[in-house]
């Protein structure tokens, strides 16, 4: 279907050469009045052209779009096969920020690449091609100017366009995300910047950024004008020396003045299709590094991607000498059992790694050493949020209804389910509250609900799931001692038959087990 579209947009163009040649052999052939039936094939090969013109256009429109879109979606759809057959040895990798991009926004990119850059290519390469073979049969002489002309707009040029925008466009990117996360850091420490009386200062770190972007997207409009006045001007040669050509054949030779009016035309439309496709070009280098970074991520994770998937439900956890990390490791190696019925309690002083272990356990972030579920190696399993779950410090709330934000860890959840958890974490007379209920919308721009409502939610959340290890982290921090004992009874007593791990610097004193970390 892409080829199709490909000939269609040449064949707008060649139609666009065809019209004017057309139209300037009748006029040409008007002025020395010939027989009716010579203007009436003139005439007859302008409105065909005419036609051709707007119907391949049209067509084009609806076949490449439609490519483009059901090429999108594959894409989509192979990435994500892709991702949820990954083992757990690219955890690191798949939750990066580099790979969310991917997921995101280089996906996007890298089809709007197919369309407004590789497709206008392809249709520029068959519309010149015709265009040179016009000239040639008009006259072969014409080749002395077409061929060479063709050859800088539609390889040499764009070789240099893309090598060089792409690197630019690149140090663009690297700039816009690093003055983005600054933006986001000043913004979240703002009244403390204020306070404090360093606010000037962090303006002024923006600031600098904000100069150095500038700096390099002017640079890159510099290249930008200088490829677009190289491309006129080789435009504007063709023009003049295909105009000098048929001056100087007629002073050699007769020549008809149709063949004149051919040659001086021909120039004027040939190039009709760079035209199109060179702005695209010029702006095209974060599409082309779009592009490169879906293939090396697709590629990359093929290398990665396994078959393992749980079978039985989880009988055994055990870890032997684990260590984990975002970045450096830093923490000492960690061993410990536990089996289904047994809950354990983590403690330790804060960074010594106790939230980084659980990231690890739930398939996160890479580890060392060795994890087991039932005797296997985590590391060779896939899909381990359908049995392993758990909250992280600062769960997020989504801004939708309760009934969304709960059926997030169990799509199939009935609403009796929804509410048995909520009244597992003492959130039923919240739910009483609330005018619509579990329609209630809730989140940033919903409901107001407190930061110990938000993680009761959480909790009641991850309780919702199916599965068989739940691993809460601080799930009782800042409530008080009454609630918290409360809710400490209820989790464990309805999570009686699975395995729990809890991360926690209080409580939570009747456990089955404890492990001490230490940095």
């Amino acid at each position: 279907m892409m080829l199709l579209a490909y000939f269609l947009g040449a064949f707008a163009f060649i139609g666009g050469i065809g019209l004017t040649i057309s139209s300037g052999w009748l006029i040409t052939m008007a002025a020395s009045h010939p027989p009716i039936l010579t203007l009436s094939v003139a005439i007859v090969m302008v409105r065909f052209f005419g036609i051709f013109r707007s119907g391949a256009r049209y067509s084009e429109r609806l076949i490449s779009h439609k490519a483009v879109f059901a090429a999108l979606t594959q894409l989509r759809v192979d990435i994500y096969s892709k991702v949820v057959n990954s083992n757990i040895a690219s955890a690191r990798i798949l939750n990066s920020g580099s790979a969310v991009k991917v997921l995101v926004d280089d996906v996007e990119r890298a089809q709007e690449y197919q369309l407004r850059v590789k497709m206008p290519h392809a249709s520029a390469v068959i519309a010149l091609s015709t265009g040179v073979l016009l000239g040639l049969w008009i006259r072969p002489q014409s080749l002395l100017i077409t061929l060479p002309v063709s050859f800088f707009l539609l390889i040499l040029i764009p070789l240099v366009v893309k090598s060089r925008t792409a690197i630019l466009a690149s140090e663009i990117e690297d700039a816009e995300n690093q003055y983005t996360q600054l933006i986001h850091s000043n913004a979240h420490g703002v009244i403390e910047a204020a306070i404090y009386g360093y606010l000037d200062q962090n303006l002024a770190v923006s600031h600098t950024a904000e100069e150095q972007l500038r700096l390099k997207e002017e640079k890159l409009l510099k290249h930008i004008f200088s490829y677009s006045a190289l491309t006129n001007l080789l435009i504007a040669i063709s023009v003049v020396g295909l105009s000098a050509l048929a001056y100087l054949i007629g002073k050699k030779e007769e020549i008809p003045a149709v063949q004149i009016t051919m040659l001086i035309f021909l120039p004027l439309v040939m190039f009709e299709a760079i035209t199109n496709w060179y702005p695209n070009l010029f702006a095209a280098g974060k599409l082309i590094r779009s592009q490169d970074s879906v293939n090396i991520f697709l590629l990359r994770s093929d290398s990665e991607q396994v078959s393992k998937s749980f079978d039985d439900s989880i009988q055994t956890l055990e870890l032997t000498n684990v260590t984990t990390a975002w970045d450096e490791p830093f923490m000492q190696p960690v061993s410990f059992g536990v089996s289904s019925g047994e809950s354990l309690v983590i403690r330790g002083r804060s960074g010594s790694g106790k939230s980084t272990l659980a990231m690890g356990i739930l398939g996160l972030l890479n580890y060392e050493g060795s994890i087991t579920i039932n005797g296997e190696e985590l590391s060779g399993f896939t899909e381990t949020h359908s049995r392993i779950v758990g909250t992280v410090q600062r769960s997020h709330i989504f801004n939708t209804t309760l009934r969304e934000n709960m059926k997030i860890a169990n799509q199939l959840a009935s609403d009796d389910e929804i509410i048995a958890s909520l009244k597992i974490v003492e959130l039923d007379a919240l739910l009483g509250e609330m005018q619509y209920g579990l329609d209630t919308v809730i989140g940033e721009f919903g409901r107001v609900i407190s930061g110990g409502e938000a993680k009761r939610l959480a909790i009641a959340r991850v309780l919702l799931s199916q599965s068989d290890v739940y691993i809460l982290d601080e799930p009782t921090e800042h409530l008080d001692d009454e609630l918290a004992k409360r809710l400490e009874k209820s989790i464990t007593k309805s999570l009686a038959s699975k395995i729990l791990i809890v991360i926690t610097h209080s409580g939570w004193e009747n456990c089955d087990k404890s492990l001490s970390m230490n940095r």
